[in-house]
């Protein structure tokens, strides 16, 4: 299920617009009770009495008053619970000093590690929550900053253009509907590339290619090479929200009709079809001692290779044994199937 609300801001900033609106309300009924309570005791009403029927009783009365005549309406709202004494830190100076030292030097180090090479290298124990509280301590008198990653502001990508958010139980019903794209780094033998795989959830069909960058240039070119092999129809794309399928990557989505969906942040499950396609290439042919890289090309000509073999070759226990061009096959979507393995 996936849950829409606004920024927790708003929701901080109206729970205290709320809890004013309530402390000022508060504040007018008191002042009521106040008035009540003198003009029953005008009345000849006894203090018991007065009492019973306000609700608030002779001391609090003239405590309140007091409060008004001192600091007006203000004085009559609650004040604040927070305990005049608390809870003093027992954590000696010496060990502060070390989780500071530790922190300076190891930066992106959080509490349980600082925990730990206390207990390791110095065999001074305390809680992960008590070191914790002493980082928060140390950030408190700025003597220490959060790691640098942590105040990345990630800009949330805006849906003005041709993508749309992707929504919760969106599923494909034939091939070619929403073919999930997604791309891997690959590094062997000093040889660093970028692999871009699109996959059918409907027939399995995987086309694949590599680059030397990651950038919305390879992903649009790398949707070219999709629209031109798979054996059917592209009706729609579905992508996590990198960078790399923002700019000419939607431009091309666009000018081709097609509609992008872009999954919402830290959903890689939504597009477990493509990562698992991701792995299996990862293992049966990136790991293989059969690949051997000499440039991108080279890459690319093996890759091909391994291509077809999935498709053409590799049977699929989802697809009832059946390889993807053989399933495509059958459900007569394509006149022909290409690029099968002679």
């Amino acid at each position: 299920m996936q849950i829409r609300g606004l920024h927790r801001n708003i929701y901080i900033a109206a729970n205290m617009g709320l809890s004013t609106e309530i402390n000022d309300k508060q504040a007018e009924d008191r002042r009521k009770h106040l008035g009540d309570w003198e003009l029953l005791k005008k009345k000849g009403l006894s203090d018991h009495e007065i009492a019973h029927i306000t609700g608030i009783s002779r001391s609090v009365y003239y405590r309140r008053k007091k409060r008004l005549k001192i600091y007006g309406i203000q004085g009559l709202k609650d004040l604040s619970k927070r305990p005049k004494r608390t809870r003093q830190s027992k954590v000696p100076d010496h060990v502060r000093d070390l989780v500071l030292t530790i922190r300076k030097e190891n930066p992106t180090y959080g509490k349980e590690k600082i925990r730990r090479i206390l207990v390791r290298d110095h065999h001074i124990t305390y809680s992960e929550s008590t070191i914790g509280r002493v980082l928060t301590s140390l950030m408190g008198e700025g003597k220490v900053k959060k790691y640098a990653a942590l105040n990345k502001i990630r800009k949330r990508r805006k849906f003005t253009d041709h993508a749309q958010r992707w929504q919760y139980g969106m599923k494909s019903k034939e091939p070619g509907e929403l073919i999930q794209i997604d791309h891997m780094s690959v590094s062997k033998d000093g040889l660093k590339i970028k692999h871009f795989q699109a996959w059918d959830p409907q027939s399995k069909v995987i086309i694949a290619d590599v680059y030397s960058n990651a950038n919305s240039s390879s992903a649009a070119k790398f949707l070219d090479k999709v629209l031109r092999e798979m054996p059917f129809e592209t009706k729609s794309i579905q992508v996590d929200g990198g960078s790399e399928f923002m700019k000419l990557f939607e431009q091309k989505c666009k000018e081709c009709d097609i509609p992008l969906y872009v999954l919402p942040p830290k959903r890689p499950q939504w597009n477990g079809g493509v990562e698992r396609g991701n792995r299996t290439f990862r293992e049966d042919f990136y790991a293989s001692d059969m690949f051997i890289p000499g440039s991108i090309g080279e890459v690319r000509r093996q890759l091909s290779c391994a291509i077809r073999k999935y498709n053409s070759y590799r049977p699929h226990q989802r697809l009832g044994g059946l390889t993807p061009y053989e399933y495509v096959s059958n459900l007569n979507e394509v006149s022909s199937v290409p690029h099968v393995m002679n």
